[in-house]
């Protein structure tokens, strides 16, 4: 209970639309198929990056955004996007559109994105992982989940995942 009550002390606040979008730049990178050889591995996304994406979507989903718009979301200067903008900007980084709008899904899904982090961080290996979330008491289910995550993150490091869907195991669109 303590190590859950540090842990959440340690995330940083999401309490503006801007802070949540902050920190899926912050968290998300682009994969090395999206970068490319000549690009530097585990850089962020730019606000045009962000906007490519969802303008090549724009004759399926009827949305655009301008970089620039993007960038006052991020900064606070705009802080009551369209809906459109909301789960265009949700789909492109593979969370739900709740994370935008909902307190306990932002949470639940910056605790997602900093466990991914940290076991792409420690490069872990499937028995071992296992072994220590079994440790850790999650159940039987958990670690399936775990270790799902896992392979998907290492699949879309490797540019075998498909490059429009971003959203780990469980994480609902």
């Amino acid at each position: 209970m303590v190590d859950d009550q540090r842990a959440e002390q340690e995330l940083p606040s999401l309490d503006t639309l801007a802070a949540r979008l902050e920190y899926l730049f912050e968290n998300i990178r682009p994969t090395s198929a999206e970068v490319g050889d000549s690009d530097e591995p585990g850089r962020r996304y730019t606000n045009k990056e962000i906007a490519d994406k969802i303008n090549a979507t724009a004759d399926e989903t009827g949305v655009t955004i301008s970089a620039a718009y993007i960038g006052e979301l991020r900064r606070g200067v705009a802080s009551d996007p369209r809906t459109s903008h909301i789960r265009a900007l949700a789909s492109v980084f593979g969370v739900s559109t709740g994370y935008f709008v909902d307190d306990t899904a932002a949470r639940r899904i910056q605790e997602q994105l900093t466990l991914l982090s940290e076991l792409r961080r420690m490069d872990v290996k499937q028995v071992a992982l296992r072994q220590v979330l079994t440790d850790n008491g999650l159940s039987a289910t958990d670690t399936q989940l775990v270790e799902q995550m896992v392979a998907r993150l290492r699949a879309v490091a490797e540019g075998a995942g498909p490059s429009e869907n971003h959203a780990a195991p469980g994480v609902r669109r």
